[in-house]
């Protein structure tokens, strides 16, 4: 197999959209796998202070919690970050 394969899996579905409102919407354990690859949820300026960015909802207890409500009993959820 090659690396670009998995997207020819019927089963593979790529979401490029507003993450948490694509949570809240989704049905009760309906995902067997769900791979979060989110943005930092802030930035630090040159004078230190931390600035909110738009991802950091995806990093808050409420979406957390909806990633554990949509996924299956058995489902593996995976998170990255940068920081």
């Amino acid at each position: 197999p090659k690396w670009g394969d998995c997207w020819k899996d019927p089963r593979v579905h790529l979401h490029i959209s507003d993450g948490a409102k694509f949570v809240r919407d989704a049905p009760d354990n309906y995902y067997d796998v769900i791979i979060q690859d989110s943005s930092d949820p802030w930035v630090v300026e040159d004078d230190g202070t931390m600035t909110p960015l738009p991802s950091s909802v995806l990093y808050e207890e409420d979406h957390i919690c909806q990633l554990h409500r949509v996924l299956s009993p058995d489902g593996i959820l995976n998170l990255q970050g940068e920081s």
